[in-house]
């Protein structure tokens, strides 16, 4: 049942990342890699970009959820398919990010 909270938090997580970027590089909540680090103009795009996909992908996922809710299948199946499918869209959008962030 707590899985249907897990596109919740990516929403949350996408509109502070969207509309209140990080001010400090070494926050505890921040997107840190190599290409984000580059500068503050690739920090802040990093921010921006991935809290727009994080916000996107949570609400893909609120109707995939409901979507599955129809599917006739065992509950532990459906919490395991859904989790994973939220990891993969965690990654996706990551790797989304970096692209994004090596055409800067």
């Amino acid at each position: 049942m707590f899985d249907f909270l897990l596109p919740f938090l990516l929403i949350g997580f996408g509109i502070y990342f969207r509309f209140f970027t990080p001010q400090n590089k070494a926050s505890a909540l921040a997107y840190r890699t190599k290409a984000s680090l580059k500068s503050d103009h690739h920090f802040e795009a990093a921010h921006r970009y991935l809290g727009l996909l994080w916000i996107s992908f949570g609400a893909f996922a609120i109707f995939l959820y409901l979507l599955l809710l129809f599917i006739p299948l065992n509950f532990f199946v459906r919490s395991s398919l859904f989790i994973l499918i939220v990891i993969l869209l965690v990654f996706l959008s990551i790797r989304q990010t970096e692209k994004y962030l090596a055409k800067l």
